[in-house]
């Protein structure tokens, strides 16, 4: 008889609902981030494709497409580093 309130007593004590616990761990992951190099940032600028024999205007005309070739490229780079940065914290940057 005794037995039998052990065994039963095992036995409604396994029956019973197992407890579940959910823990939410925070935890940085870091992710590579790839840029392709942006059409405007090419190795051929306009002063590359003027010669030291053009008159001096063409030059000029070179040299101001030029500045604006590269300000184009590096606001295409900036803004591609900003997007990849943009899920860090604070302390990853």
């Amino acid at each position: 008889m005794f037995r039998i309130a052990v065994l039963s007593l095992a036995l409604a004590g396994c029956a019973g609902k197992p407890v579940i616990e959910t823990k939410v761990i925070d935890k940085l992951v870091p992710v590579h981030c790839k840029v392709e190099m942006p059409a405007e940032c090419r190795d051929s600028y306009a002063v590359d494709r003027v010669s030291p024999a053009d008159d001096a205007l063409t030059i000029n005309r070179a040299l101001r497409a030029e500045i604006e070739e590269r300000w184009a490229c590096e606001i295409k780079l900036r803004a591609a580093v900003k997007g990849c940065n943009q899920g860090l914290p604070e302390a990853a940057k």
